[in-house]
């Protein structure tokens, strides 16, 4: 009589698709990814105070061909006029940006759900710093453009406290933002399996 063999004590053997190898090309694309995001973070710092600046460097230094209109206008309405269109260049900026943050922390997530092997950390950072990006696009952004309108036609009389608020709120995201994308950049190339592939290399 045949013998069957009972195979039941044997572990199941289990197969991952996402390779040691994959798990860490997935990871430095994410990094790739982060490093240009805290770029932005740093180049919108930046460039809001800068637009304003340009501003007035025109009312210091015009065009010869633009004397005439100057003094016809006057500086104190040409300077109204070149503050708003500092502010409305700064609301477009902010706009695009909210955009591209969510662009970022949706790469990120999904490659680090999808196509590594990461722990709930670092998946928790990234789902945070994505959550924070739909949140400056969906309402603060939107309040932003909206309370600098408001602030700069003279319409309303808390505007100008609460745009202030705003954009240090704005600020303050911003900032939290970079330093969970700095602890998830450093999380993410500091691994030991990282490190043994590397030094497999």
């Amino acid at each position: 009589m045949a013998m069957i063999e009972d195979n039941s004590g044997r572990p199941a053997v289990q197969y991952s698709r996402i390779t040691p190898e994959g798990s860490w090309a997935a990871r430095r694309i994410c990094a790739v990814i982060l490093a240009a995001w805290l770029g932005g973070i740093l180049l919108v710092s930046l460039a809001a105070p800068a637009v304003f600046g340009a501003g007035e460097a025109v009312l210091r230094h015009p065009l010869p061909a633009h004397m005439d209109v100057l003094k016809r206008i006057g500086p104190d309405a040409m300077g109204d006029l070149l503050r708003y269109h500092a502010g409305e260049a700064n609301n477009q900026i902010f706009t695009l940006w909210g955009s591209m943050q969510i662009v970022y922390g949706a790469a990120v997530v999904l490659l680090l759900l999808f196509f590594t092997n990461v722990g709930k950390w670092r998946l928790t950072l990234a789902a945070s710093m994505l959550a924070l990006a739909l949140f400056q696009k969906a309402y603060l952004i939107p309040a932003i453009v909206d309370t600098s309108r408001r602030y700069r036609a003279g319409g309303w009389v808390e505007a100008g406290r609460r745009f202030q608020f705003l954009h240090s709120s704005f600020a303050a995201f911003e900032i939290a933002s970079a330093l969970l994308g700095l602890a998830l950049l450093v999380l993410l190339l500091r691994t030991r399996s990282g490190s043994r592939l590397r030094a497999r290399g």
